[in-house]
């Protein structure tokens, strides 16, 4: 008879019963809630995936992952661990062992010891060598089902660990653990497995993820507490009432899923494109030549690569192909990833919008900051050992579980996070693996994150999960490179890219024919971008900038002007506003938009730069007569703004091209339909102004100190060239691949080749160390793990949260703050806002709103040169240190003077809030 005195859970549930949850019951919960995960959250994709490594159909891979997640916790079944939380022991006829005690107290381990010999019990297939059987396999996996897998058990001890663990406890011990695993059978009835079968290791990530998730689902405090409440004392001490329990608590487990919003969508039926899109009056080429061609090539999972011109629908055309990659491959969601936050969060509602009626299903939005814009309640777990505060929520409550939900959009670094051996991946591999992947904007990544992405590319092929790969400015060798890396995790061979710009390739995963558009892909918005090169020394930049802008403010239009770092754009804005002034160009509209500004702040810029700027025939647009944005990076691809010139210091040529796409975004016949034209002097083709650093003597600075490392000066130098030798506009789109192509050619013909050669073996060099940096980093090819190393994709102890995937990206918060006499700290100069000290919640932790409500506040700025450890002056308040949301964030007071206010220098520079600029800095 089962020993309903055994416990699964305590802690946290005390109030209700000293007793706890009967560990019976727990996994008999867990059992059920992952059959539910099978049927209502997994997809079709994801059961043929596991039922094909398992060697069984579907249903019996079904009743097999149950077994497996109703034994997850077997290794509580233990004398140590049941001594923890005041289970039976000895006066109850349960004898101990001290030997192996501190091994069998963790009960994950405890798990993966039990698990072999038990399955070789229950009828599992056994060899004289159990490594790498089912029942290995099996006891890995649950082994792993806190988020970590560990060391394969010694094959001398798969048999018996016992012979080394005698505090697993014998005897009435192990009758226990045989009582229980015969309920569990008896209520998933699996099949059992040989021991010739051979587990694809890249598959149990997946299995141990469902398992996880199952795990957690009926953890949570509300289930258990109305369980204890209805139905203590318990009486599951048979399979008979195994079987009672399991009928009773289902449909509990299927509420549980639809509380947290797992069920799986229904997506609506295939669409032709017009009827997906109805506000797009007539489909472009790009679109039409998917729309036409893609529903019959496309029979099963692949690789799609994307690639057009900035402004040419490829967002539509993704969506488009993915719902039809849905129906065709049996994916449940969709995981749009881009290379910034701010990209993330501008596709975040066009995304949800189309899913309203596509893909209805919840949505996470996915990045460092997504918390900001959560505002779904807190629900508590209850984890063995007590309250898991670090998981408070389901969806959104973190990126992690947020990769749960069936529809994402987020930025790459969240979907990279997988192929790094982080604690938990298997859930990041249940996540993406029933996903259909987009990644847009694939030429922006550096040779770090390509390394990185093009592992997931390997992962994805090997899970058979569809991908969608977007670009409007990509090498030939880099797309290649990118279809490649899905071919050889889907077990193809290395094949060659063949076809026009624009245009597109479809690869499939089981054969090894790429296919591509039947016919030339044309433009609707066929174009010449103008190019024209103004050398400019930091002297006579302003001089060269007025120039350009004359047309502009002699008659009417809109310019941009887009300078290389934040505070290059803070010294240009303040200039063109003293020459406006000067020059009574008063009714000029002048914005400024840039990173380092407080979040608050950032969004009121931008949403004046989108009312000023925006697409003309949307309500919401007041076009200026005269208007000039002073900007950086953070507008090349985040916001959908339209000029009539664009002026650009020098950049990598790819880069200059997105910019370009700035100008004259949207075409003659939405400006019709707004019932505006363009002024006389911008003409009816785009323009764009490259500014060139120059020294004094008039040649080339391809290394500016002032630019510091943001470019290379082996892809300027080559740029440069390829502009100066320009002798007629770039026609859009079909001489901008070949352009590209030439620009990074290796037999590039260079006007200074000893400079060049020596950029370029440093621009190579650089790519090379980012790329074995990441191949130290990266978890194995999924061909390559095993039984044997199937901890590696999980050994790091890293916080996910700590891991910066881009090098040189922004690693710290400032939150400035303004100091009275006293020393109180306030967050706005006039001080009428205190600086919380603390949150109101449990210990001084603060709410969602609170914390919120802060980081409005808060800048990001390179934490490059800072010191280690923070002066006394910046460190924050102690009780946020406490916050995961808030532990990266700094205070710069200003000390309040007879003229205003003083900051204190950090690490030889001086940083200020201006009102206008943001945060300045400056040598001390």
């Amino acid at each position: 008879m089962i020993d309903t005195r055994i416990r699964g859970k305590l802690r946290g549930l005390e109030d209700v019963s000293p007793d706890g949850y009967p560990l019976i019951c727990h996994l008999i919960d867990t059992a059920v809630v992952a059959e539910v995960l099978w049927d209502s959250y997994l997809s079709r994709s994801q059961h043929r995936l596991i039922s094909r490594a398992l060697g069984l159909s579907e249903v019996e891979a079904r009743a097999t992952v149950a077994l497996w997640a109703g034994l997850h916790d077997i290794g509580k079944a233990v004398p140590p661990w049941q001594g923890m939380i005041g289970g039976p022991g000895a006066k109850e006829g349960y004898a101990t062992s001290s030997e192996g005690e501190d091994t069998a107290r963790r009960h994950d381990t405890g798990s993966q010891l039990l698990i072999p010999p038990l399955l070789a019990e229950l009828g599992y297939g056994t060899v004289r060598d159990l490594r790498g059987t089912p029942a290995a396999f099996a006891g890995i996996a649950l082994g792993g089902h806190h988020g970590s897998f560990q060391a394969p058990t010694n094959p001398r001890l798969l048999p018996c660990p016992l012979t080394a663990y005698r505090a697993l406890g014998d005897g009435l011990w192990s009758v226990q653990r045989t009582l229980i695993m015969q309920a569990i059978d008896a209520v998933t009835s699996p099949p059992r497995l040989a021991a010739d079968i051979r587990i694809p290791g890249f598959v149990m990530p997946v299995i141990t993820g469902l398992i996880m998730l199952a795990d957690w689902l009926v953890s949570q405090e509300h289930h258990l507490i109305g369980l204890l409440r209805q139905a203590a004392p318990f009486d599951v001490t048979s399979p008979q009432a195994a079987l009672a329990w399991a009928k009773k608590v289902r449909p509990l487990c299927e509420d549980l899923l639809d509380e947290a919003g797992l069920t799986a969508p229904t997506p609506a039926a295939p669409a032709p494109f017009d009827d997906m899109f109805p506000h797009i009056d007539t489909p472009n080429p790009l679109q039409t030549s998917i729309a036409t061609h893609l529903p019959d090539l496309a029979t099963g999972p692949g690789i799609l690569l994307i690639t057009a011109p900035p402004g040419d629908g490829k967002t539509e055309t993704a969506l488009y192909a993915a719902h039809h990659l849905a129906h065709t491959c049996g994916t449940h969601g969709l995981y749009v990833a881009l290379p910034t936050q701010a990209t993330a969060n501008q596709m975040d509602g066009r995304v949800r919008t189309w899913a309203e009626s596509h893909l209805p299903a919840r949505s996470t939005l996915l990045h460092g900051a997504a918390w900001m814009h959560d505002d779904t309640p807190d629900a508590r777990v209850i984890t063995g050992h007590g309250p898991d505060l670090s998981a408070t929520r389901w969806l959104r409550i973190n990126n992690l579980r947020g990769l749960l939900a069936h529809l994402n959009v987020g930025t790459i670094d969240q979907a990279l996070l997988s192929v790094l051996p982080l604690h938990r991946n298997p859930l990041r591999h249940l996540g993406l693996s029933g996903k259909t992947l987009v990644i847009d904007e694939a030429h922006a990544y550096d040779a770090f994150t390509q390394a990185l992405l093009l592992r997931l590319l390997q992962w994805c092929g090997a899970w058979k999960t569809p991908v969608i790969v977007m670009s409007a400015t990509l090498t030939g060798t880099t797309g290649a490179a990118l279809v490649n890396a899905y071919r050889k995790g889907a077990g193809q061979q290395t094949a060659t890219l063949d076809g026009a710009y624009p245009g597109w390739w479809w690869s499939p995963a089981d054969t090894e024919t790429i296919q591509t558009a039947p016919e030339p892909v044309r433009s609707s918005r066929e174009r010449t971008l103008t190019v024209t090169r103004r050398a400019a020394t930091t002297s006579t930049a302003l001089l060269a900038i007025h120039r350009e802008l004359a047309p502009l403010l002699n008659d009417q239009g809109c310019a941009a002007v887009i300078c290389t770092t934040v505070t290059e754009a803070q010294t240009t804005y303040s200039q063109i506003a003293e020459t406006l002034k000067a020059e009574q160009h008063t009714d000029t509209d002048l914005h400024l938009l840039h990173a380092r500004l407080p979040q608050w702040q950032r969004a009121d810029y931008t949403a004046r730069a989108e009312t000023a700027f925006g697409r003309v025939d949307k309500p919401t647009t007041r076009r200026p007569r005269r208007g000039i944005i002073v900007a950086t990076q953070v507008i090349e691809q985040s916001l959908d703004l339209d000029f009539d010139l664009i002026i650009s210091w020098l950049a990598p040529f790819e880069l200059l091209m997105q910019r370009a796409g700035r100008a004259h975004r949207h075409g003659p016949d939405i400006w019709k339909k707004a019932g505006l034209t363009r002024p006389t002097w911008a003409n009816t083709n785009p323009r764009i102004t490259v500014l060139v650093p120059t020294h004094t003597n008039a040649t080339p600075d391809y290394a500016p100190p002032r630019w510091g490392e943001v470019y290379q000066p082996s892809a300027l130098q080559r740029t440069d060239e390829l502009i100066t030798r320009l002798t007629t506009p770039i026609g859009i789109p079909h001489t901008l691949q070949p352009l590209l192509e030439e620009c990074y050619d290796p037999a590039f013909t260079s006007t200074s080749p000893e400079t060049l050669a020596k950029t370029d073996a440093a621009r190579l060099g650089d790519d090379a160390a980012r790329r074995a940096l990441a191949n130290l980093a990266l978890i194995p090819t999924p061909t390559r793990v095993s039984y044997s190393n199937l901890h590696r994709l999980t050994e790091s102890t890293t916080d996910p949260d700590l891991i910066t995937t881009r090098l040189g990206a922004d690693a710290l918060q400032l939150i400035p703050t303004f100091l009275d006499h006293a020393g109180n700290h306030y967050l706005d100069p006039e001080r009428t806002t205190r600086l919380p000290q603390h949150g109101s919640a449990t210990g001084g932790r603060f709410t969602k709103k609170q914390a919120r409500d802060l980081m409005r506040y808060a800048v990001p700025v390179n934490a490059t040169g800072w010191p280690e450890r923070l002066p006394d002056e910046n460190r924050p308040p102690a009780a946020w240190e406490r916050d995961p949301r808030l532990a990266r964030l700094a205070v710069l007071p200003h000390h309040p003077t007879a003229g205003g206010w003083s900051t204190l220098p950090i690490a030889g520079r001086r940083m200020h809030l201006d009102p206008t600029l943001g945060i300045v800095t400056q040598r001390a």
